[in-house]
């Protein structure tokens, strides 16, 4: 298990913006180092705490500590992942208006992205999102570079990354879409996804070149 690391020069004061303000979500609780909050930083922090350069700022018996909240976060997360995924696949999406209108916002980003995109959604910081135009006609955004267009008169999603772009046939949310409907009201968001899931033939999921021609 090893020794819980002091305050370090490599040390934050605070937690990083967006981020936990838990220490005890922190593999390096007293610096503010390596979040575990969620899967896909789990996964992260195990990926840059096996990097000698980062690992050779501690003492060995830190090494170890954080090593064992790593470890141990890993082993959580990947029983959880494998649950949801296994719960996916005994629960087909519902059909019926009255099982759709029942669904949370949790239950319906869950249809429509999975749990891996869904957790690589969550970890994404909300300042990476700007949206530019959210009326009833509308809702138009960026997040990071990608442009993200919901026209609701014409039932017509645009996005432009290549996992959106892998999966258009399929209608299947990327983590961009994801992280947008994350950000505006939930109600609105359970909303737009709601009617996407009732009539889903009616809608198109393509791209500004797609869409272009």
């Amino acid at each position: 298990m090893g020794t819980q690391p002091k305050k370090k020069a490599l040390g934050r004061d605070h937690p990083p913006k967006g981020y936990p303000k838990d220490r005890s979500l922190y593999a390096d609780p007293e610096n503010w180092r390596y979040p575990l909050h969620t899967t896909w930083h789990v996964r992260a922090a195990r990926r840059y705490f096996d990097d000698p350069a980062n690992r050779n700022k501690y003492s060995n018996d830190e090494q170890a500590y954080v090593d064992w909240r790593i470890n141990e976060a890993l082993a959580k997360s990947t029983t959880a992942s494998e649950t949801m995924e296994s719960r996916d696949r005994r629960h087909p999406s519902p059909t019926s208006a009255r099982e759709i209108d029942a669904l949370s916002l949790q239950e319906l980003l869950t249809i429509f992205l999975g749990s891996t995109r869904l957790e690589r959604a969550r970890g994404m910081d909300d300042s990476l999102v700007s949206i530019s135009q959210e009326n009833s006609e509308a809702i138009e955004a960026h997040v990071k570079e990608y442009v993200v267009r919901i026209d609701f008169s014409n039932r017509v999603i645009i996005h432009d990354c290549q996992d959106w772009l892998n999966n258009m046939a399929s209608k299947r949310l990327c983590k961009h879409l994801g992280k947008l409907l994350m950000i505006l009201d939930d109600g609105k968001s359970r909303n737009i996804l709601r009617e996407v899931l009732r009539e889903k033939d009616r809608w198109s999921f393509t791209s500004p070149d797609v869409g272009s021609r």
